[in-house]
């Protein structure tokens, strides 16, 4: 009995071997863990630690002396070029992609007579970006700032529960026990940082994208934007004071892109009803993503907004005519 019982989780175990190598020779789903040491959240607005270095999203990153990613361990800017100052979250940052892969890593790399500080940093939305509009003293000879706004900018993710509280009643999660949910999301943690396979099941079971938007939808049918209108307009003054020119860049939901109805794209039209009224630049990516033959190549495999290489490369490509003096 015990020698058949070994033999069936020999198996097992086999079985998940092969297609956890499989999953990820085929490049079925990506890893989303984070590596400790590369995040200082002691502070009251969470930050990179400066000068470390790390695992993130399955992808190696550096960190400068100022907390921004960069190509490079001690990678040095030219202090006599123009610059550019970046602002946005995780997707600016570029999650699960080399740096030299991402946007601002193509600007970098194609437009070496400027310097691009990228001050996004993950997990940030509008109460991080209030408490970091002093970014534009701590670097020389800034003359613009692109923020790249993602639709989740506007919440920490808590709030959303608040708007939805009758749909989640109910559901299995209340039911657990503290403790229990603790270890389930500990297990949840590690298995998303080290399993590929564990990450394409969770992602073709309960797809991620629509789910997060649902979400978001939710929460900018029943907000009054005055948190975003008011960053936007501290933003635009602070830019304006030290004649920096300012450019918004509005980046789409992946789900949105599946249908690009009215309805999925009432979070653009309410921003950009904001960026109107403050006489703001801006520019909305979202048609050209939806136009894109197959836009789920432009992001990060069940992910709701994080783009792929693909998706970095494309919003480059509609962003370099703009970086000129």
């Amino acid at each position: 009995m015990k020698k058949i019982l070994l033999i069936n989780l020999a198996t097992v175990f086999i079985l998940l071997l092969f297609l956890e190598l499989l999953s990820n020779y085929l490049k079925l789903s990506n890893l989303k863990g984070i590596e400790r040491g590369l995040i200082d959240t002691k502070s009251s607005i969470h930050k990179m630690i400066p000068g470390s270095s790390g695992v993130h999203f399955g992808k190696k990153i550096f960190i400068d002396e100022h907390g921004l990613r960069v190509p490079f361990q001690n990678y040095t800017y030219n202090e006599k070029n123009n610059s550019i100052l970046v602002i946005g979250d995780s997707t600016t940052f570029g999650n699960g992609v080399s740096e030299e892969e991402t946007f601002v890593g193509k600007l970098r790399d194609n437009f070496k007579d400027l310097n691009f500080y990228n001050t996004a940093v993950p997990g940030y939305n509008i109460k991080h970006f209030k408490g970091t509009l002093n970014n534009f003293d701590k670097f020389k000879n800034v003359k613009k700032a692109y923020y790249f706004i993602t639709l989740n900018d506007l919440y920490d993710g808590r709030s959303i529960i608040k708007l939805d509280n009758k749909k989640r009643e109910n559901s299995e999660i209340k039911k657990v026990s503290n403790l229990s949910r603790d270890l389930i999301m500990k297990v949840h943690a590690f298995l998303r940082n080290k399993s590929y396979l564990y990450m394409f099941i969770v992602g073709v079971t309960t797809d991620p994208s629509k789910r997060y938007f649902k979400d978001v939808i939710i929460y900018y049918e029943n907000n009054n934007m005055l948190e975003m209108e008011e960053y936007i307009s501290k933003l635009n003054n602070t830019s304006s004071k030290k004649n920096i020119k300012l450019k918004i860049i509005l980046l789409p939901y992946e789900y949105q892109t599946r249908e690009c109805t009215q309805q999925n794209l009432i979070p653009q039209k309410k921003i950009i009803k904001i960026l109107i009224k403050l006489k703001i630049n801006y520019s909305d990516y979202t048609k050209e993503f939806c136009d894109y033959d197959k836009p789920k190549n432009l992001f990060y495999k069940y992910d709701p907004m994080h783009l792929s290489s693909k998706g970095h490369s494309f919003v480059y490509n509609l962003l370099k005519n703009e970086i000129n003096y």
